[in-house]
């Protein structure tokens, strides 16, 4: 049995760009969330601006059809009041 989860993990830590929801689409939902969540942790450690990497994992869940409640649950974890708000804040933005 693959671990999807921790592929797209990896795949996020080492990203550049984030995919586009028709590319990423191509994956599983597990794959997609540890992605996003790789994605976020390196964007963070590469800005050093955690609010931000939390909202571009919000925009990245519904870009690519994720549930938020899975995903938002790491960012609990990790910094509950801010990164909570800024996930949340990307998730709802329109466009």
């Amino acid at each position: 049995m693959e671990n999807h989860f921790g592929k797209g993990l990896m795949a996020g830590l080492r990203a550049s760009h984030a995919a586009s929801a028709a590319s990423a689409a191509r994956f599983c939902a597990d794959y997609r969330r540890g992605f996003v969540l790789g994605y976020a942790h390196h964007l963070s450690e590469l800005t050093g601006d955690g609010q931000r990497a939390a909202w571009e994992a919000g925009i990245l869940t519904r870009r690519y059809n994720l549930d938020k409640d899975l995903v938002v649950d790491f960012f609990k974890d990790r910094n509950a009041g801010s990164a909570v708000h800024c996930f949340m804040a990307g998730y709802n933005r329109e466009g």
